[in-house]
């Protein structure tokens, strides 16, 4: 069985959306599926120049156009995003290419919907079986008090459900992400599977804390969604002498060191590489997750919280509806009211004089391992492809 994933992002790009297309594909080959990977323009290469890579004995076509237009939350200019639209068809011949090239069985287009207008055509020319992976409602984040924001965001959700309706089966990673996606009129008689988030077992290596003080800390991107700014507030409020370490970079780096200039206790670690993530869990004993309430956050399953109890981290979150998905309250981890940071202040002075958390960190790392586990995910994934090769 041989398959092309289109990535709109990839490594060496580090994000959830990045890492779970890794730990897709580096499962899929060790159960005997061959994925070829090919990725949009706005995603560069690991090795500068290159068309054509290997990562982990997957192979990767590079359609890379310019660095201003690299994946990234900074706003750019409409003149860009239109830009960017168009490029959609050079890529869509690309795609056509390498499918036939490689003779594929399957096309599986990733989140978003250029990688699926690219890949319908490819699908209907070749026969192949195409189905789109969901991972988030990211328009939601355009979703603003103006009207142009407003626009944008119809726009966008407009040309996602139509993406959707053209594939031919549809996957989102979690319960609540399926809901929202079959209330939508023409989506209601689509097939749709869910493959929940989860962890690449084989790379996780554990490591037991010798320091004499917790370190708490937060892994990925700097967004204003993840509440960061909450979470510097409570341990300014609180003076704490525990160590706050950031890893990661992002549009809301400005803001949070500047919230963070006079304590010297919260560190920013910067960005780090896929290689680097053990070395940072490493230097960390808990992981805070304090995201905020909205649209998009409630139906997201964060992967950066699955992957903190694989490495047997304590994590502290908001009760968002993607994490509560998750954390069972004092079971596996330790949840707090979102956005508010007087919770926030209190559940970080509770665990400070806890000794239930060894238990916590040991339920949590046993429901990751029997049920969050890539390598069972790519026997779905497995099943999927033939039954779609089958026609059923």
């Amino acid at each position: 069985m041989k398959v092309l994933h289109i990535l709109y992002q990839s490594l060496p790009n580090i994000s959830g959306s990045s890492i779970r297309s890794r730990d897709i594909l580096s499962n899929q080959l060790k159960i005997g599926i061959e994925p070829i990977v090919i990725t949009s323009p706005f995603q560069n290469p690991k090795t500068n120049g290159k068309s054509v890579e290997e990562i982990d004995g997957i192979k990767y076509y590079r359609t890379f156009s310019n660095n201003n237009e690299l994946v990234n939350e900074n706003k750019s200019s409409i003149f860009l995003q239109i830009k960017k639209f168009f490029r959609v068809i050079s890529f869509t011949f690309k795609v056509y290419r390498i499918a036939k090239k490689e003779q594929v069985d399957v096309i599986h287009a990733h989140a978003m919907f250029f990688c699926v207008i690219a890949g319908k055509s490819t699908s209907i020319i070749l026969n192949k079986p195409l189905i789109y992976e969901v991972r988030s409602l990211w328009e939601e984040r355009f979703k603003k008090n103006n009207i142009f924001n407003y626009l944008i965001f119809s726009l966008i959700t407009f040309l996602e459900t139509f993406c959707m309706f053209l594939a031919d089966h549809i996957i989102v990673i979690n319960q609540n992400l399926k809901t929202e996606l079959q209330n939508r009129f023409i989506l209601k008689k689509r097939k749709i599977t869910v493959v929940e988030n989860a962890v690449d077992l084989d790379r996780i290596i554990t490591s037991k804390n010798t320091r004499n003080e917790l370190v708490f800390g937060y892994i990925g991107t700097l967004s204003p969604i993840e509440g960061l700014d909450l979470l510097i507030k409570a341990f300014n409020n609180l003076n704490l002498s525990n160590k706050l370490l950031i890893f990661g970079g992002g549009i809301e780096l400005k803001n949070l060191k500047k919230l963070s200039a006079s304590n010297n206790n919260i560190i920013f670690k910067g960005k780090i590489s896929s290689s680097e993530i053990i070395k940072a869990y490493n230097q960390i004993d808990i992981i805070v997750n304090p995201r905020k309430s909205s649209y998009l956050t409630n139906s997201v399953t964060p992967l950066k919280t699955i992957e903190a109890m694989a490495y047997k981290k304590l994590v502290l979150a908001s009760d968002v509806g993607g994490i509560k998905e998750l954390i069972k309250d004092g079971k596996t981890g330790i949840l707090f009211k979102s956005g508010s940071t007087n919770r926030l202040e209190k559940a970080l002075k509770e665990i400070l004089v806890s000794n239930d958390l060894n238990e916590i960190i040991d339920n949590a790392y046993d429901y990751i391992h029997k049920q969050r586990n890539w390598y069972y995910n790519a026997k779905l994934y497995d099943k999927l492809y033939c039954d779609l090769k089958n026609g059923k």
